[in-house]
């Protein structure tokens, strides 16, 4: 009992504490913040190195949030999260005060989603970011996002597979990062749209063409290198060129059904 009193009041000083990124050379020309999901998340790494190849100039900053290795806990002792969206603030604000008029992108991956949404919502005025990509995410389809959308130049971007297993399966069991039990992510059925935002809020559902460049609609293939570098990287580096129409939702938003799609 006092071990596992210990290991909480430990685990809440850890979430309310944390620690600062280190800015470096390239963050003279831009950062991206990678927030990663629940548990392991190594995506940074696909992040880091498809921006580059794609011709990125910033800087890539991995913005750890979770302390454990088990995703069942970092999604559902939920102050973790929340605790992490005011360190991203913090350091978003950091990094605005050390390099004013700098481009701030935000890419995020699943319960990640929910401290990226968090941390816009905290941003103190006068504190904004260029784009967001969302990938993945378990934050609930119905999150009113417009609040955050206030903190936000550009546009948010919401990657979205009806066939992700995390989300249609075990997500909805321990509940979205949000704390909805049995209901969809934004990662599976797409983000709702608050009104006045179809602009804003652009869902984009899994496509067939997206396979070549690994992301198959799997839960954390979307951070793979060469899909960041072919896809993700237009909404970072701002060179988006011609692209497929995209869809925003509206309200109501209508679950999209399961398909059948080769692993």
């Amino acid at each position: 009992m006092r071990g596992a009193l210990a290991l909480g009041l430990m685990m809440l000083s850890i979430a309310a504490t944390g620690c600062m990124p280190r800015f470096g050379e390239r963050a003279t020309y831009g950062i991206t913040f990678y927030v990663p999901g629940a548990g392991v998340d190594l995506g940074d790494a696909g992040v880091r190195a498809g921006l580059k190849q794609a011709g990125y100039r910033g800087q890539v900053v991995r913005a750890t949030w979770s302390i454990t290795l088990n995703p069942a806990i970092d999604q559902t002792v939920r102050i973790l999260a929340r605790q992490g969206g005011k360190r991203l603030a913090a350091a978003i604000q950091q990094y605005l005060d050390e390099y004013p008029g700098r481009e701030v992108n935000i890419v995020a991956l699943s319960a990640g989603t929910g401290v990226t949404i968090w941390a816009l919502e905290a941003l103190k005025p006068g504190y904004d970011v260029n784009n967001v990509v969302l990938i993945s995410s378990s934050l609930h389809h119905r999150y009113d996002v417009s609040d955050a959308l206030q903190r936000v130049k550009g546009k948010v971007y919401n990657y979205y597979s009806p066939t992700d297993l995390v989300l249609t399966g075990p997500m909805k069991i321990f509940g979205t990062i949000d704390g909805v039990l049995l209901e969809d992510g934004a990662g599976a059925v797409g983000l709702q749209v608050p009104p006045g935002a179809e602009d804003r809020i652009i869902n984009i559902p899994w496509r067939e063409d997206f396979a070549q460049y690994g992301y198959v609609g799997g839960h954390g293939d979307g951070t793979n290198r060469v899909f960041v570098q072919h896809e993700i990287s237009r909404h970072i580096i701002g060179n988006e060129g011609e692209s497929p129409p995209r869809t925003a939702l509206a309200r109501p938003l209508a679950t999209v059904p399961l398909a059948a799609h080769p692993n």
